[in-house]
């Protein structure tokens, strides 16, 4: 089985994943309940706050892609973004999870859902890691021992002289990155289906 192959089968069983996280975070939000009101304070400061984090994820997504696109597997992206974290692509998208999970105004279920997308890109990771150290044994190695795999250090960036930007595949990822959006307004469709249920709530959550 190829590296690349092997990869797309990964992120195949990714896919499963979130949509099983997914279906397990509606159903919690169905069974709880924020435990300040809509329209208070906090409650709209955290929807808020949620929604620049999508666009700060948004643009994040956009910029990495800027740097790594079509050079996932044909070279090691030590630069720019790839310069202070391994996985800046996942980080922005663990930011992202953060701000859907925020569009109900709890900060417990925005962290829950930040945390189950760290956890389910860390799968991931390690089989992407397993497939560069096979194709950059000594250059990986070194990579891997000064940059961290996820919080950025900014005291380690390193910009690139020129970039080959593809167009299409920063634009797909810009399309992706998107349905972020497009998931906080579904999220507050849920939202307002679980208030108009007689659904008596299990959990008041922060």
């Amino acid at each position: 089985m190829s590296v690349s192959f092997d990869l797309v089968h990964r992120q195949w069983q990714r896919k499963l994943i979130v949509i099983a996280a997914i279906a397990i975070g509606i159903g919690l939000v169905m069974a709880s309940r924020p435990l300040h009101l809509e329209g208070s304070f906090l409650h709209e400061a955290v929807e808020r706050s949620g929604f620049f984090l999508i666009l700060i994820a948004i643009v994040g997504r956009t910029w990495c892609s800027m740097y790594i696109s079509g050079r996932k597997l044909a070279s090691l992206v030590t630069d720019g973004p790839y310069s202070i974290s391994r996985n800046p692509l996942y980080l922005f998208s663990a930011i992202g999870a953060f701000g859907v999970g925020a569009q109900f105004g709890s900060i417990v279920i925005a962290a829950i859902c930040a945390l189950c997308c760290l956890a389910i890109f860390r799968l991931v990771v390690s089989h992407e890691e397993q497939a560069l150290a096979a194709l950059f044994p000594s250059e990986f190695a070194a990579y891997r021992a000064r940059v961290p795999r996820f919080l950025p250090d900014p005291c380690l960036w390193q910009d690139a002289d020129t970039l080959l930007v593809r167009p299409a595949k920063v634009n797909r990822t810009f399309r992706d990155a998107m349905l972020f959006l497009l998931a906080a307004v579904a999220m507050k469709g849920v939202e307002g289906l679980r208030d108009a249920l007689p659904i008596t709530p299990l959990l008041h959550l922060y």
